[in-house]
């Protein structure tokens, strides 16, 4: 093809519209939606995370969570797309005490296996933008002191993990947040938004470095696939 009149310019044309791709591959940007409502007995949470301009999709979303004594119940409904394939899948889970505390034991180890994990969970968060969040709660005790103090109480918290979390990553957008008391009755009801992204070649190189973390750590890659994939 190079001997051709215009090869050299066919050539130089394709290896410039591959740059280019490239280019707009690693600058978009992959978004991550949540999404937790909880009215009185009834929650619903939900995530979903799109890339490479919505060809790839993944939606977790737990429309029942209920309390039974000890165990926490929890309805999932998992779906994907990728390459133009679609899966999904329905799961019952339980959660309890047991759960928590080999889950608590699992994250302690990855941490001392993993070089300066938390170092690379900060440094990954500074590449993180919020461009929405939204928070509104409701609450009333049925005594007017005790609601207007829970209702400040609520505010505080809001507030505090508000600030906590633009310590850690970007706030692109004017957060909208509320606590309204509710004088009548008892009653709560919590709704939270928000939505991250983070530029596709950041979540690339970020992947790259925790593969290079955990290669150094001790017992290296084999050692996270033991403890993470253990029952």
């Amino acid at each position: 093809m190079l001997g051709h009149p215009y090869g050299w310019i066919t050539a130089a044309g394709l290896f410039f519209l591959v740059i280019f791709a490239i280019a707009l591959i690693l600058s978009s940007h992959v978004v991550i939606i949540g999404n937790f409502r909880r009215e009185e007995q009834n929650d619903d949470a939900q995530i979903s995370i799109k890339a490479l301009y919505g060809m790839i999709k993944y939606h977790y979303k737990v429309p029942a969570i209920h309390f039974t004594g000890s165990t926490l119940q929890l309805k999932e409904q998992i779906s994907s797309i990728s390459a133009g394939m679609d899966s999904s899948e329905q799961n019952d889970n339980e959660i309890d005490a047991d759960k928590v505390a080999k889950g608590i034991d699992k994250m302690k180890q990855v941490l001392q296996l993993t070089k300066n994990l938390m170092g690379w969970v900060r440094q990954t968060l500074t590449k993180v933008s919020i461009i929405e969040w939204k928070w509104s709660t409701s609450v009333g005790t049925g005594d007017a002191m005790w609601t207007a103090m829970a209702t400040g109480l609520v505010w505080s918290v809001q507030t505090s993990v508000l600030g906590v979390l633009s310590q850690m990553v970007k706030l692109k957008a004017e957060p909208q947040m509320s606590v309204e008391p509710i004088y009548q009755q008892p009653a709560f009801t919590t709704e939270w938004t928000c939505i991250a992204q983070i530029r596709f070649g950041y979540a690339i190189l970020a992947g790259l470095q925790l593969l290079v973390r955990r290669k150094k750590g001790k017992g290296g890659v084999k050692a996270w696939q033991n403890i993470l994939f253990k029952a």
